[in-house]
């Protein structure tokens, strides 16, 4: 468990806000009384997303900020965007959130492929938690939230159906957040690390492939997934409770349960 946070007056950034888990985390935290700077590279969509964000609650700020997450340089002139626009230097939740599919196999997917959806998935995990450390350093509480996947356990969608990049990604941004856990508590123990590791949730990303449905033994064949905006406040809800591992929905609880009871089995 780590402490509680109080949502209301907190200032976030959210990263792919455009669409999906991160539009609907941005809507959830204005309607708390949040803050929030929202960043995507679609700045058609991002725009459209601010301005409904902003008719749900006019007490509160809300920015879009058009950028790469993958490009270090751009997130650098992010984080000035976002303490010029909110007239901060403090922030106090970021959520990693922006992520692309790509690069099924290191074997025949094309090269620039696999390495775009690890630079995205990953690379903009640390290039946002890197360039925005200060400003939470400086905030009297914070967490850094970074959205896996049930990739993040197991690197597959099913016999014989590899998912090399986005599971190489995510299982990185796992590692670095449970890492982050330890690293906090010695160093800085205001701030907490929120790891989510999602299931199939129904956002703009293509729906796994049949052989997801049938793995371990159809475990999970006849779920239905759960809504971005379900994922949302079962997120921020983990946020108010203290809650440093949030897994969504029943086919990740189910990978889950079966990788750590018998993860030489995994792959069979």
């Amino acid at each position: 468990m780590s402490a509680p946070l109080q949502l209301a007056g907190a200032r976030a950034v959210v990263t792919g806000a455009a669409s999906g888990i991160g539009r609907d985390l941005m809507f959830e935290l204005v309607r708390r009384g949040a803050h929030v700077a929202a960043c995507d590279i679609d700045d058609a969509r991002l725009l459209a997303a601010v301005k409904r964000a902003q008719r749900l609650n006019d007490a509160v700020t809300v920015t879009a900020h058009v950028c790469d997450v993958a490009d270090r340089a751009a997130v650098r002139q992010l984080r000035r965007e976002v303490a010029l626009a909110h007239e901060t230097e403090e922030i106090n939740l970021l959520f990693n959130n922006a992520g692309v599919v790509g690069g099924m196999s290191f074997v025949t997917a094309p090269e620039a492929e696999w390495e775009r959806t690890f630079a995205v998935s990953w690379g903009g995990t640390y290039n946002c938690s890197r360039e925005f450390l200060p400003m939470l350093l400086a905030a009297p509480r914070g967490a850094v939230v970074n959205i896996a996947s049930a990739n993040a356990l197991w690197a597959s969608l099913g016999r014989r159906t590899p998912h090399s990049a986005y599971s190489s990604a995510k299982f990185a941004v796992r590692g670095f957040t449970e890492s982050l856990i330890v690293d906090f508590e010695r160093h800085a123990p205001h701030l907490s690390a929120v790891l989510v590791l999602a299931g199939h949730v129904r956002t703009r990303i293509a729906a796994p492939p049949r052989s997801w449905r049938r793995a371990f033994d159809g475990s999970f064949a006849d779920y239905e997934p759960v809504s971005s905006a379900a994922a949302a406040c079962q997120i921020l809800g983990a946020l108010e409770e203290g809650q440093w591992r949030v897994v969504i929905g029943e086919d990740a609880a189910a990978v889950d349960q079966r990788v750590r009871a018998a993860p030489a089995e995994a792959y069979d």
